[in-house]
């Protein structure tokens, strides 16, 4: 930690208060106190959030929009607000995640005024803050001069004080000593020639080259208004086509973004000169929580989260880290856990009949000729992304791995290393291993690496020897190489399993979601010990041992679609006949909107495009095809970001515009969806209720308290209308004790989305006002059904004083007759149900009784 803090070392102030008391593990750094399951040192951690609510915030929706509903999220029954990043963005910035500025608050939220009474307003509703860090990366090819840090590189080169900030390869063949500048719309050549480029003085009389908005410094002494092409030669940078960056880009950045440079965060000055106005606003108690952004990009991301625990005093901290099946969180990190995209992986699984597991796989290859092999469908995809937009990165790793072989007179080829090393990044099954730069790798790292080099070995049996020395210098190699390629392992899976093969495997895309295995439908039933509830409930005493105060969450302004939109696609799990029926039936009915000469679209964007309609319908065309040339372009099969076909997405829009004015194909559609819609419904208050109970702290995205059909970014980051949820919750009762009084009549499952508001307030309200029920200290306990429907019934217990029972493969239990002579065996006692007001004896307990007037129970222990 640097001592150059406001303060200097001695961290006292009003942020105390929320500090932990920790002990570490024999000098190690391992936190074994509150959060991580360890003994705890006396007094509670305050500040801990019982539940948030996530705003995006923007130039349309500040600082003082958030004020106004901080009523609202007060009677909802959150206890903290969790903001999208808050620093100073790129000009019109929708969602934050391009800083440009560390030093300020961002103007068109409100800057720091706002954000100071925005506090003061959630401090009068008994309300506190969390806002997201980006640390990984900012904005650098934005127009003018906003990034002065980037600014200043631009025109002193390596000589610039902050030139240490970047990963910049200022030795690079192609670009030595100047930093490539992918923003031209044509060759440098052509756009001199088109008078694109000139040479001015700004209004404070620095020359400056101008290309339409961008405006880029001139090193001193370098400028001639007469001749561009000699000015730009003598710059810094080097100006290029855009297509240039794809080959030649020298600096790290976010995944294939090159307008977001990678920071190095692993220098205590970039650290301290990036966080200070962060810390200052968690010193202060401005701020009581954080959530970091992207932390696999980082060099060091457990000396990172060592370093923001100390200058924080520890505050609540999550992790964007996505967790793939059968991996843990290190246990050595400063944090208290994830965003909560396992806990949603977990969750969607548990509402998938593995009954269907075959049988959709079947379908899925008659349909559209494809192998159900998520496997094969996955490496592809890596291999492509790797070969194009992540060429940059691999041709970094490519020279780190040559120049150590030369050094050790090995006689490998650049081209043999690169194509090892894209074997080995493809083989990886993980966002990365984590081996520090000066440390010795864990088993669990050291397991990592060696099982990708071994499958590499497996495929590309002739490059053994490149493979060995890429194995040895991920364990072991000199500190640039190990930290570049765990850099670059994170982007492969993000880029080309997440934003591609996502996109071109879709047998059910409801499991097609961050950190999640679209290829391992659950296939092991009730009672077995791979079943989802077996795994599920398994998952929650780990996770309430190990990391009790991680996030929970089942939609984020990241999700490929909302939580109600997978919990209505798993009913088709149920329904594979039904839904066999309607994909066969509405692509003959299409067959007449599709391109007569192509054939466009083809089958697999076709049984994407159902899903999506069944998952989200209604919805205008306008939404889906928005939503559908996004996905066609991830899949990068006929059409990418880089290289549209103009022809094959007029072919799909027009598709998707003729199929909904198609009147036959519009009822087919609307017929089968409203078999689907109660059932969906049910599935989503049974998901919701289970991530507002279970262990972890409880994210609400913004709209999901009401029923919500977006897909992903843009489509889920459209306005919400809080009048409406304002005046429903009015309605459904807020005043306190309304929890225990007996409601007029639980709210139907109607359009209104009443019920699952009253779930969500209901819910959030227990855990504010009893944190102990649920938090560091609590306990999680399954509760087993008996009888003909046990399988369909999910339920634990916390604290042994709130008790969650939940139905799951609702269609099957409608099918087999309902609950009939099925129980649940509540502790003893006696227990009210919050959401329909009626009493309950403990011991033995008729699931009818319990979910007689309502699809979900939330049971509190009663005098």
């Amino acid at each position: 930690m640097s001592a150059d803090w406001p303060g200097g070392p001695d961290r006292t102030g009003p942020a105390e208060r929320h500090a932990p008391d920790r002990r570490r593990d024999g000098g190690a750094g391992r936190v074994v106190g509150p959060g991580r399951g360890g003994p705890h040192d006396g007094g509670e951690r305050r500040g801990i959030p019982t539940g948030t609510y996530r705003l995006q915030l923007h130039m349309e929706f500040g600082f003082t929009d958030a004020a106004v509903i901080i009523p609202y999220l007060s009677a909802l029954g959150v206890s903290h607000l969790y903001l999208s990043p808050i620093l100073e963005a790129a000009p019109g910035s929708t969602h934050g995640y391009d800083v440009v500025d560390h030093t300020q608050i961002n103007p068109e939220l409100g800057g720091l005024g706002g954000l100071r009474r925005l506090v003061a307003a959630a401090r009068r509703a008994g309300l506190a803050l969390i806002a997201d860090v980006v640390p990984n990366h900012m904005a650098v090819l934005t127009p003018g001069t906003t990034n002065t840090a980037w600014w200043s590189v631009l025109r002193e080169g390596p000589d610039s004080p902050y030139a240490s900030w970047f990963d910049i390869d200022w030795d690079s063949p192609e670009n030595p000593g100047r930093v490539l500048l992918p923003l031209l719309g044509q060759s440098l050549a052509d756009s001199l020639a088109a008078d694109e480029i000139s040479v001015e003085q700004d209004e404070d009389g620095e020359w400056v080259i101008v290309y339409y908005d961008h405006v880029l410094p001139v090193a001193a002494g370098t400028a001639d208004p007469s001749d561009v092409a000699a000015t730009l030669d003598a710059q810094y940078y080097r100006l290029c086509w855009w297509r240039v960056g794809g080959t030649e880009l020298n600096y790290r950045r976010f995944f294939d973004i090159s307008s977001l440079a990678g920071l190095r965060q692993e220098d205590p000055d970039v650290f301290a000169a990036t966080h200070r106005l962060l810390i200052e606003q968690v010193r202060s108690g401005n701020l009581e929580g954080l959530r970091i952004d992207h932390p696999d990009g980082l060099a060091d991301p457990e000396e990172y989260l060592r370093q923001l625990s100390d200058a924080t005093g520890g505050v609540w901290t999550v992790i964007e880290k996505i967790i793939e099946r059968e991996e843990t969180l290190p246990d050595n990190w400063a944090c208290d856990g994830t965003t909560g995209y396992d806990a949603l992986n977990r969750l969607t699984r548990l509402f998938l009949d593995p009954v269907s597991a075959r049988t959709m796989g079947t379908l899925y290859t008659e349909v559209t000729g494809r192998s159900p092999d998520f496997a094969l469908v996955a490496r592809q995809a890596k291999m492509d992304v790797l070969t194009s937009v992540l060429r940059p990165e691999v041709d970094r790793l490519t020279g780190l791995a040559l120049a150590e072989a030369r050094r050790d007179r090995a006689d490998l080829t650049r081209a043999g290393l690169r194509e090892a090393l894209r074997e080995v990044l493809a083989a990886f099954e993980v966002y990365r291993a984590y081996i520090r730069p000066d440390g010795t790798p864990s088993l669990e790292a050291r397991g990592h690496i060696v099982r990708a080099c071994e499958q590499a070995r497996l495929t590309l049996p002739g490059r053994t020897s490149e493979i060995d020395l890429i194995e040895d210098l991920a364990l072991a190699g000199p500190p640039e190489f190990v930290v570049r390629f765990q850099q670059t392992c994170g982007p492969v899976m993000a880029k080309g399993v997440e934003d591609t093969a996502f996109y071109r495997y879709v047998p059910m895309v409801a499991l097609n979601e961050v950190g999640g295995a679209p290829g391992d439908f659950p296939a092991y039933p009730t009672g077995h010990p791979r079943s989802a509830v077996n795994e599920f409930h398994e998952a929650n005493i780990s996770t309430q041992r190990t990391w009790p105060l991680t996030m929970t969450t089942l939609s984020t302004h990241d999700t490929k679609r909302s939580e109600d939109v997978r919990a209505r696609l798993a009913v088709l799990s149920e329904d594979p006949r039904g839904w066999a029926d309607i994909v066969r039936r509405l692509a003959r009915l299409g067959e007449r909107h599709a391109d007569p000469e192509a054939g466009w679209p083809d089958p697999v964007t076709m049984y994407l495009l159902v899903q999506t309609l069944v998952g989200a319908w209604p919805i205008s065309a306008e939404r889906v095809s928005q939503y559908m040339v996004k996905a066609v372009r991830e899949a990068k099969h006929f059409t990418t970001w880089a290289d549209t076909d103009p022809s094959y997405e007029a072919a799909l829009t027009n598709y998707i515009e003729g199929a909904l004015e198609d009147e036959d194909f519009v009822a087919a559609l609307d017929t089968y969806v409203s078999t689907l819609v109660e059932l969906g419904r049910q599935n989503s208050l049974a998901q919701k209720l289970l991530q507002l109970t279970m262990p972890g702290i409880p994210d609400v995205y913004q709209g999901q308290e009401l029923w919500d059909h977006s897909l992903v970014d843009p489509d889920n980051r459209r306005p919400v209308n809080f009048g409406e949820r304002t005046k429903m919750l009015t309605e459904l009762g807020v005043e306190p004790g309304s929890e225990l009084a007996a409601p007029k009549r639980p709210p139907l499952l109607d359009d209104s989305g009443a019920a699952k508001l009253l779930v969500v307030a209901r819910a959030l309200r227990i855990r504010r006002d009893n944190p102990e029920w649920f938090g560091e200290h609590g306990s999680y306990r399954p509760l087993w059904a008996s009888g003909s429907a046990a399988e369909h019934v999910v339920a634990f217990c916390r604290a042994e004083s709130v008790v969650t029972v939940v139905p799951r493969l609702v269609l099957g239990l409608r099918r087999g007759g309902g609950w009939r002579d099925t129980t649940v065996t509540l502790p003893e006692g006696r227990w009210a149900d919050v959401l329909t007001g009626r009493r309950h004896d403990g011991g033995t307990a008729y699931v009818l009784r319990l979910l007689r007037d309502f699809p979900v129970s939330l049971l509190i222990r009663t005098p």
